[in-house]
């Protein structure tokens, strides 16, 4: 009988010291363990728009901070002599996109590699590939015409 005490006892401990789980007064704030999850427009605001390119400052003509990103690089001409046959976004296809060859410093690519002060996570450099893909759909299909 004295065991089964001591087992009672024990799992009232383990039970009150593990707690229930209750709930949480903001649960968004944990759904992904704290990670804030971005955009590529937020990624470019944060990492390419100070003294760069941004509304006022436009190196290479290239505004990455107002609204409407997207219509400015798809199928633009990227700038620079030798590199104005690249084009900065091809929609659906990252790999033909010079936006990309600029982020992941490709030899060949025209001055530096971007961001010119800082670097992109690769978990950034992954949200602006996907970002490209899916600007397929929005722009007239994949590369392939699917």
């Amino acid at each position: 009988m004295a065991r089964f005490g001591l087992a009672s006892l024990g799992l009232c401990t383990v039970l009150w010291i593990g707690g229930c789980p209750g709930t949480l007064s903001n649960p968004d704030d944990f759904g992904d363990g704290g990670i804030e999850v971005k955009d590529a427009e937020s990624i470019f605001v944060d990492n390419c728009t100070v003294g760069c390119h941004n509304d006022t400052q436009m190196q290479a003509d290239l505004d990455l901070l107002s609204p409407g990103v997207a219509g400015r690089v798809v199928d633009k001409d990227a700038t620079g002599i030798g590199c104005t046959d690249r084009t900065l976004v091809v929609a659906g296809d990252p790999d033909s996109s010079y936006l990309m060859d600029k982020l992941l410093n490709v030899p060949g690519i025209c001055d530096n590699q971007m961001p010119v002060v800082g670097s992109l996570t690769a978990e950034e450099i992954e949200v602006i590939r996907q970002w490209i893909i899916d600007l397929g759909g929005s722009f007239g299909g994949t590369p392939d015409g699917g």
